[in-house]
């Protein structure tokens, strides 16, 4: 009996310590989800964070007590699974190479709170929402929000939450990256554009500050935001502002300067409005673009001296080119197209629908891949010149011939002007296209362009007398 107690006494024991183990492994909880998002699963790994092999959380001591979460430098793109902490209220995503824009919606609700300092974003959507009333929805609720500098540029969902929410800590980073109270006062440098825009825009100044919290009121609200610029003005920034204004109702964007200077100001975000019919860019560079996604009523492009403009897209058009060769190339309303000077070009896209219009000039844009007028049946000018890299497909049929009436209420038939250099003219199928059109197209002298400033440039430049060879 002895011996078998001294056996069963060992037995129980390590009986016990499986019993006590088993139940140890019992107590551990595991968050209800798998986090699907295996980039941050790595992060969190690596801060310490436990997961079973199915991507549920251990809601540990480090998992539980978690309310604020630094992601800053990670480069984390998606955002999906936050939630997985169960008390996390606070992110800070700083200097995560965020661009043009961010999502709030990706974040969970429970999210209060957000660093987006050290980004360059210009937009920030599923924060607000604005309808036709002007009545504003917050759609994320946050009591702490800092923005990096590039947020001065929005006057929509920054500006909406700012004047409707309370209580919150709201911050900016100023160009030294330091965080300052955020508010809606924005400079304008140029002392000429500025005095112009408070003569013409007084509703949405104070001081000498525009506030891009104030709407531009009628009658301000359909004036070109240039009328005024028949003056020396020497940068051109600040007159974002009204572009972006919501209450501008304005047809025309034109930077234009009476300056002798050299100059090319920097906006790095231009998105423009729906309203404007005519866009008119001198001496400015955009190296975000320019968003022209809504101009559905876009007639009249000249841009021209930007050395960062990668891409045009004219594709969503629906007017340009479209309204009928009379519209196109005869009236008040005639429409044209002029790319003039931009050195880093690569693609531009025309409406598919395009057939008639006044003017096309492609002049000194060196990295331009390709040009496709394929589906044109008759342009009065057209001007190419230093496209050294750049595919030409010409007008497939031959062009049509058009009498037109002119604003005075002359008749006269309206010639083809086809003005190239003799490189673009040889590098391209440009013989068969003259020859196919005799009696039509005739060879241009000189190359000119509607925007005066540049009109001198092009004067300069040499054009190729073909119809002495053919």
């Amino acid at each position: 009996m002895r011996t078998i107690r001294k056996i069963a006494l060992p037995v129980m024991a390590f009986l016990v310590m499986g019993l006590a183990s088993c139940n140890k492994d019992e107590a551990i909880n595991y968050s209800t989800k798998s986090l699907k998002n295996t980039e941050l699963m790595d992060i969190l790994k690596k801060r310490g964070f436990a997961f079973d092999k199915d991507g549920k959380l251990e809601l540990n001591d480090l998992a539980e007590k978690t309310t604020t979460l630094d992601l800053s430098g990670t480069k984390l793109k998606d955002l999906s699974g936050l939630d997985i902490l169960p008390n996390l209220k606070e992110v800070k995503l700083s200097n995560n190479d965020y661009k043009l824009s961010f999502d709030f919606s990706q974040l969970p609700s429970q999210i209060t709170g957000v660093d987006l300092t050290g980004n360059e974003i210009y937009e920030f959507t599923g924060l607000t929402k604005e309808d036709e009333t002007g009545n504003i929805t917050i759609l994320h609720h946050l009591n702490k929000l800092y923005l990096p500098n590039s947020a001065k540029y929005n006057e929509d969902e920054i500006v909406n939450f700012f004047t409707t929410a309370k209580d919150v800590d709201m911050q900016m980073s100023d160009e030294k990256g330091t965080l300052q109270k955020y508010n809606t006062l924005r400079e304008v440098p140029d002392e000429v554009l500025r005095k112009g825009m408070k003569e013409v825009f007084p509703s949405i100044f104070t001081g000498d500050k525009v506030d891009i919290a104030k709407r531009i009121v009628n009658p301000e609200e359909a004036v070109m935001p240039t009328a005024f610029m028949e003056a020396d003005i020497n940068n051109f920034e600040g007159l974002q502002y009204i572009i972006h204004n919501k209450g501008w109702r304005g047809t025309t964007v034109v930077t234009y300067t009476e300056s002798e200077k050299e100059f090319t100001t920097s906006i790095p975000y231009l998105k423009i409005p729906k309203t404007v019919q005519g866009l008119i860019l001198t001496n400015v560079s955009t190296p975000n673009g320019i968003d022209i996604s809504a101009c559905t009523d876009l007639m009249k492009v000249s841009i021209n001296d930007n050395p960062s403009l990668k891409e045009l897209d004219f594709s969503m058009v629906k007017a340009w080119g479209q309204r009928g060769y009379q519209t196109e190339i005869a009236s008040e309303g005639m429409s044209y197209m002029e790319i003039v000077n931009c050195a880093n070009l690569e693609k531009i896209t025309l409406p598919k629908e395009a057939k008639h219009t006044s003017t096309l000039s492609f002049i000194a844009l060196p990295n331009l891949k390709e040009l496709n007028f394929a589906n044109f049946a008759f342009v009065p000018n057209m001007d190419l010149y230093d496209l050294p890299k750049c595919k030409i497909t010409y007008p497939t049929n031959k062009l049509e011939e058009h009498t037109v009436t002119m604003p005075n209420g002359t008749t006269e038939k309206k010639e083809a002007i086809f003005t190239i250099s003799k490189e673009l003219f040889d590098a391209t199928n440009a013989k068969e296209y003259v020859m196919k059109n005799k009696g039509t197209l005739r060879s241009g002298t000189s190359f000119s362009c509607m925007n005066s400033v540049l009109d001198k440039m092009a004067r300069k430049m040499k054009a190729y007398d073909w119809s002495k060879d053919y």
